[in-house]
Formats: C-alpha cells, structure tokens, sequence
C-alpha cells in the first residue's frame, strides 16, 4: 500500500507532471474523480441511499441502477481509459477525449433526433457539439504544448525500448 501512495505521489514516470500541459494533468485528475464519483453511487443506489430522477421523474435507487447507470458505464469507462492512459503516458490515451465528447454528441444528436430536444434548441445543440469536437481536436492534435508533450514522450519511449511506440502499447 506504502508503494501505491508514493507512485500515486511520484505521477507519470517517463516524463512527469511537469511535462503533462496542465489541462491535460487537470483532465487526469477530473476523470479520474468521475469515476470515482460514479463508483461510490453503485452501492447507494442498491441500498436507495439518496433522492434518484430520470427525466425528471423520482424512481428508486435500484430503478435508476437497472435503467440509467448502464448508459453512464460508457462515459466512466473512457473517462477512466483516460486518466490511466495518460497517469501511465500512453501514446494511446491522446485520441480519448475526442471518443469521449464524440459520444456526448452522439447522445445529444440522438436527442434531436427522437424529438427529447425541440427544434429552437437543436440548432444550439448541434453548433454545440461541433464547436466542442473541433477544439478537442484542435487541443489534442494542434497545440503546441501537446504536441510537443506527445512527440517527447514517443522519442522517451523509442530511446528507452529500442522498439519505438510499438513497444510501449
């Protein structure tokens, strides 16, 4: 337990948190406090601990367990593929945030689409998710504080296995 504490102090081991640009250190501890968040409401909403709604309606904890936390799986899942991707700096984590709010459209694009979301709104809705999408990729692909942050941490990785990224997926 001694050596988690201090790994969990020490953070990323190839490059560090000083390398990480700080949204990208942010969205590490953010995912990772997502998640947790959503873990810790499995139990209370098998035992009904709390006030639950879907759709603005009062169901119990057990209602909202069987029928709204399998939608919410997804999102914890990539949230936590990202918090460990970039904790362990994977090369792989870089395109999850744009999976992630990709899937935030989906969702509100689905929205439209069933009627959930009237008209005046869905034009709102989509400028929405296509503004959100390209500064996600704009941020994971064109700043020069990731890309440079991505292009250290391959040639760390290449100089460390011999192998190239190959080695570290």
């Amino acid at each position: 337990m001694k050596d988690f504490v201090a790994s969990i102090r020490r953070g990323p081991a190839t490059l560090g948190w000083s390398a990480m640009p700080s949204l990208m250190r942010m969205g590490t501890v953010m995912s990772t406090l997502s998640v947790a968040i959503w873990l810790l409401f499995i139990p209370l909403s098998i035992l009904n601990v709390g006030s639950y709604e879907i759709n603005g309606e009062q169901v119990t904890g057990r209602y909202f367990l069987v029928h709204a936390d399998p939608w919410l799986a997804l999102p914890a899942l990539i949230l936590g593929a990202i918090a460990y991707g970039y904790w362990t700096e994977r090369v792989w984590a870089r395109p999850l945030p744009l999976v992630f709010w990709f899937g935030i459209s989906l969702v509100l694009l689905f929205q439209i689409v069933s009627g959930a979301i009237g008209a005046a709104e869905a034009a709102i809705v989509g400028i929405w998710c296509v503004a959100s999408l390209a500064v996600v990729w704009w941020y994971s692909y064109r700043k020069h504080a990731v890309a440079n942050y991505y292009r250290a941490l391959e040639s760390k990785i290449q100089t460390r296995t011999g192998l190239g990224i190959t080695g570290r997926l």
